[in-house]
């Protein structure tokens, strides 16, 4: 029996396809938004070989337009859309003085740009029906700089500080919001990134989060009580102290 239904953008990879995976085994029917089709044929079919259920749907969720697209697809498949999860993130490794303008405009459009798109799209239902829980992946970043990551810091904090606004205005109308504040997460974002720092914390994936990690994460703050409020949720890995086994599946990034 389907619980819920969740809306999950970024959902071909990364955090958002763990998150994904986790939804779907616990009865929600998840719809995994992302640019490209063949990245989520496999993502869907993987869903339902493990006997939960999924649909798709491609577009570019930077316009506004294909958000607006994305959410009506989703509501005439399922007719109600009880989660949210905005998980789409692009990053960009480089010093303020070379960034480039596509890089900057990019990792705004991707990070920023698409969570106010889509939380404007999907939040007419939700208030309709009284109910709803939109969570939004910021980063630890999103509340202390890096060097060479302006850009990705700047847009999750804009994340943040965006999602917390639309906590405060949806409260009355019955709906939850939580920001996620993951800590160094392996995920396919990181290969594309430029001049990241060869420290062990970055370039080892045994002392990152995997994606399952901040996956769990958001599956609890989306199936605690009525009575409860997850307002934001903090994950950061435990480092060398914390070193996982490489026996243990979930610690090590797909």
């Amino acid at each position: 029996m389907i619980d819920r239904v969740a809306l999950i953008t970024g959902g071909s990879r990364g955090i958002g396809l763990a998150t994904a995976r986790l939804l779907a085994a616990r009865g929600d029917h998840v719809v995994l938004a992302a640019r490209s089709a063949s990245d989520l044929e496999p993502a869907i079919a993987g869903i339902g070989e493990s006997g939960g259920t999924a649909s798709a749907w491609a577009g570019d969720v930077t316009d506004p337009e294909a958000c607006r697209a994305m959410v009506e697809h989703a509501l005439q498949m399922s007719g109600r859309i009880d989660i949210c999860v905005l998980s789409a993130g692009v990053g960009h490794w480089a010093p303020t003085v070379s960034m480039s303008n596509d890089e900057w405009r990019q990792t705004m459009a991707v990070n920023a740009d698409a969570a106010f798109y889509v939380t404007r799209a999907v939040l007419p239902s939700m208030i309709e029906r009284g109910t709803g829980h939109l969570v939004f992946v910021s980063s630890v970043l999103g509340g202390k700089g890096a060097p060479n990551m302006a850009a990705y810091a700047a847009s999750k904090a804009a994340v943040a500080a965006f999602g917390e606004s639309v906590a405060a205005e949806v409260k009355p109308s019955g709906l939850k919001v939580t920001v996620v504040y993951p800590g160094t997460t392996a995920t396919t974002m990181r290969e594309h990134q430029v001049q990241r720092p060869q420290t062990p914390d970055i370039t080892d994936p045994e002392l990152q989060l995997a994606p399952e990690d901040v996956a769990d994460a958001i599956a609890w703050a989306t199936n605690v009580s009525d009575r409860a409020y997850p307002t934001t949720v903090t994950i950061e890995p435990r480092g060398l102290a914390g070193r996982p086994s490489v026996t243990d599946e979930r610690q090590n990034p797909r």
